[in-house]
């Protein structure tokens, strides 16, 4: 490895003119400057063809997709087409501050296989930092909560040899491939800094909210309960009954994972104020 690797950068696109353009002016503004940006623009309608054709930098490579095929689709061309060392991925209607590719090549060491952040949630004016989670995370760590968050920084080869993002997948895509990848490469590390903008008020439309969420999280269950305990499992059937929006029992929050304890009694406690 040389000792400024190419970082490739994935972004998959749709109708997001607006954020797409923040989106990437965040990742010209990277302090470290060894990047490659690869857009991929899956089927928007919204001028977004005409404003990729128009970019004058030769550090950004697009692909189109027509008609649309998805995010996971979308990533997966990025990711076969990638020429970095390493990768790493932005939402199109999220933003890097501008030392996060800098901090992450400074933190690299190969005892872990990949790096993520905290995420600092942006909603209007507010900033709110989510420091949650810092630390090692291997495999048990990671099977009942969603410990990574939505990007990690790993080595290019690494993301290819489990195939990238399972197509498949109507939710939990992310998820599913950090737990791929941590079972086939082993534990990796979150920083304490948060380098990632998460745009909440650009999200009206996230999977979070949709009915997939669902279909998801039976598709992740049945994929990996095979790698969790009892009480893993335990915790699993207390995610189903949150997303569910139904009351979680307190008995088996009791017995479940304690990873789970929080996120049950909050779930109840919003439904006991009519939330």
């Amino acid at each position: 490895m040389s000792l400024s690797p190419l970082v490739t950068i994935y972004m998959p696109t749709h109708n997001r003119l607006g954020n797409l353009q923040r989106a990437i002016r965040s990742i010209e503004s990277q302090s470290y400057g060894n990047w490659e940006l690869i857009i991929v623009n899956d089927g928007s309608s919204d001028g977004t063809n005409e404003y990729l054709e128009s970019l004058n930098n030769n550090k950004i490579r697009v692909f189109h997709n027509v008609p649309a095929q998805g995010a996971c689709h979308a990533r997966n061309v990025a990711i076969e087409n990638a020429k970095g060392y390493f990768i790493t991925g932005l939402d199109d209607d999220d933003e890097f501050t501008p030392d996060r590719l800098q901090i992450f090549i400074d933190s690299w060491n190969d005892t872990y296989s990949f790096l993520c952040s905290p995420v600092t949630v942006v909603r209007g004016t507010n900033h709110k930092v989510h420091p949650y989670f810092i630390g090692e995370l291997d495999l048990q760590d990671i099977l009942v909560i969603n410990k990574v968050g939505n990007q990690i920084f790993c080595k290019t080869e690494d993301l290819r040899a489990i195939g990238g993002f399972d197509t498949s997948f109507k939710a939990w895509q992310d998820y599913d491939t950090w737990v791929r990848f941590t079972q086939r490469f082993g534990k990796g590390i979150k920083l304490d800094k948060s380098t990632y903008l998460q745009h909440e008020d650009d999200k009206t439309g996230s999977i979070t909210r949709s009915p997939n969420r669902l279909i998801g999280f039976q598709q992740f269950l049945d994929k990996h309960q095979h790698l969790m305990s009892s009480k893993q499992k335990l915790a699993m059937n207390c995610w189903e009954k949150i997303i569910q929006g139904q009351w979680v029992p307190l008995l088996k929050l009791a017995l479940a994972d304690k990873n789970i304890v929080k996120y049950g009694l909050l779930h109840n406690l919003k439904l006991a104020m009519g939330r």
